[in-house]
């Protein structure tokens, strides 16, 4: 029996997302090889992009549907910014329609800054990106949408797949028709990022007559934008009979900074910091355990200090160690780094975002998770990215090695690199392919890496990246095609900025 094909806003879905973040699901890798579409050695990065392109065709041979429109047919607003240049457009069209498609944040950017937008016949391939982010990434999405101008917003609240992206949005009633739990809690935090006070009161309408399974899925919704209006609410629930309940609404409770679960946790911290330092696994004095099961323990495999090193500010650490951060995080384990990553990672504390990405990046840390570490570094500003690479490559000759966390970590980024980091990547490249016996799984990483840093490339190196490339692109063999899509999408983007 054929394998049926994906749907399309699945594979638009996973290329906004990208496969460093998402693997290839295996319903698209069985319908990608039944097609023969790909060759064998294809990573999953170009499996993905061939089943958008085939899927995207099979599309457009659909019949058109009409347009649901769930409201008033109302005019759209005048226009207040400049329409794109003949050459913005352009460029657009080809991001939107498939050719240069991973540029599609680059290009958003570039309409925002120049105050222009999308142009109309653009706006349903935009909006179906948007769409495909709300749930993983809302903010994003909410750009996109602002990138198409008032006809985009207008567009948008027209369909009932993208109106929750427009400003004033009726969350209200969204709520009342929506009852999945997930997808409550999925509206929940869209709605917090809005009106936290408004979406938490909705949520305290419905809580008691939800099981103790549903409020600990309706709780996911309840992290964004925590702040001490919060405090009181989450307080009153921290008696259910679920554990797992009370878990979660401890975690949230941590990272609101309520004064009196700060202060318990801080002393369980203290119950299993040892003389020298050292984070031991469980609490020992009954006391602690009466405070530890209060706040709904701890589910096993995960232990206790684990849970603590996850949950709480990153900085009590080197408060109640006295330590530095550094040398506090080289005694750890590699659970014990993962959960100090999360607290990083869920704690709007930039310093100790930059110095923990520093540590990891000098470390060698080999066992820390790459999706973490990857999530983080796409939290940091695109200044303080450059600062920290720019030293880096100073201080270590040998950064950008093949399998290194800080090769993995630059090739993550969304926005691209600084001229120097360009070139140096480049040039690592380039020795990689010339002074190694390539296996097959030494091929398959490097091909990679040169796919995901083509976009990355700072567009005003093409004169040099020209020359650089001329012997690269001569090959008969995939890393010939690959240094041409390189000159090709480097070039374009150079004349995307001057356009």
């Amino acid at each position: 029996m054929p394998v049926p094909p994906p749907p399309y806003t699945d594979l638009l879905h996973a290329v906004t997302l990208g496969t460093a973040r998402r693997g290839l699901s295996a319903e698209v890798s069985d319908w990608i090889d039944e097609l023969g579409a790909t060759d064998p050695t294809a990573d999953e990065a170009e499996r993905l992009l061939a089943a958008l392109a085939i899927r995207e065709r099979i599309e457009r041979l659909q019949p058109q549907q009409t347009l649901l429109v769930t409201g008033g047919s109302d005019a759209v607003a005048e226009e207040s910014r400049t329409a794109p240049g003949a050459k913005l457009a352009r460029g657009l069209q080809l991001i939107l329609g498939g050719t240069y498609s991973e540029l599609l944040d680059e290009g958003v950017d570039l309409v925002l800054e120049r105050d222009t937008y999308v142009p109309a016949p653009l706006l349903p391939a935009l909006l179906l990106r948007a769409a495909a982010l709300v749930n993983d990434d809302f903010n994003r999405a909410k750009k996109y949408v602002r990138a198409g101008g008032m006809r985009g917003t207008w567009l948008a609240a027209q369909n009932p797949e993208w109106e929750g992206l427009v400003p004033g949005y009726d969350f209200q009633k969204a709520w009342r028709i929506v009852d999945q739990p997930a997808q409550r809690a999925n509206l929940l935090a869209r709605w917090r990022s809005v009106d936290a006070n408004a979406a938490r009161e909705a949520l305290a309408k419905i809580w008691s007559g939800q099981s103790p399974r549903n409020q600990k899925v309706l709780l996911e919704g309840m992290r964004v934008n925590l702040t001490a209006a919060d405090h009181s609410w989450l307080l009153e629930q921290l008696a259910p009979k679920r554990k797992g309940v009370r878990r979660t609404l401890t975690e949230l409770l941590a990272a609101a900074g309520e004064e009196s679960t700060m202060e318990d946790l801080d002393r369980l911290a203290t119950e299993i910091i040892g003389p020298r330092g050292d984070i031991r696994q469980a609490v020992s004095t009954e006391e602690a355990r009466e405070v530890l099961e209060r706040y709904g323990g701890v589910k096993t495999p995960q232990t206790v200090d684990q849970w603590l090193l996850e949950i709480m500010p990153p900085r009590t650490w080197e408060k109640l160690t006295s330590m530095k951060p550094a040398t506090f995080w080289l005694s750890l384990k590699p659970l014990q780094l993962r959960a100090v990553g999360r607290a990083i990672v869920a704690f709007p504390d930039l310093d100790e975002k930059v110095v923990f990405v520093d540590f990891l990046l000098r470390e060698h840390q080999v066992k820390f998770p790459a999706d973490l570490a990857v999530e983080l570094i796409r939290q940091l500003p695109e200044a303080t990215f450059e600062r920290l690479y720019g030293k880096l490559l100073t201080d270590q000759s040998d950064a950008l090695r093949l399998r290194g966390m800080p090769r993995l970590l630059a090739l993550s980024r969304r926005s691209h690199w600084s001229e120097r980091l360009s070139k140096a990547m480049i040039n690592r490249l380039l020795d990689d392919l010339r002074s190694r016996q390539l296996d097959y799984a030494t091929q398959r990483d490097l091909g990679l890496h040169w796919k995901l840093a083509t976009p990355l490339l700072h567009p005003d190196i093409f004169p040099w990246l020209r020359q650089q490339l001329h012997a690269a692109t001569e090959r008969y063999d995939a890393f010939g095609k690959l240094a041409t899509a390189m000159l090709q999408t480097t070039a374009f983007r150079r004349e995307l900025r001057r356009s």
